[in-house]
């Protein structure tokens, strides 16, 4: 039951933690740009869009491994 719980919240904290990430990154982001001093790299949003993608992959894959039963040799039925 309590994983149930963690698991709810979890989901539903994520974006709203994501969304304050972000606006701090592009707080972050205007300043640099202001001053002079963001690399160029940054300046592309593919790149972070990329970077976003493989990290929710790599999430719901460790999500994935720790929630499904891990019981193996069983009979497979689609």
């Amino acid at each position: 039951m309590l994983r149930i719980i963690f698991l709810v919240l979890v989901l539903v904290m994520a974006p709203t933690v994501a969304f304050f990430l972000w606006a701090w990154g592009v707080k972050i982001k205007e300043q640099r740009k202001v001053a002079g001093t963001l690399p160029e790299w940054q300046d592309l949003p593919l790149t972070w869009l990329a970077i976003a993608g493989l990290v929710c992959t790599i999430i719901g894959f460790v999500v994935m491994f720790f929630t499904q039963n891990q019981g193996y040799g069983g009979l497979f039925a689609p």
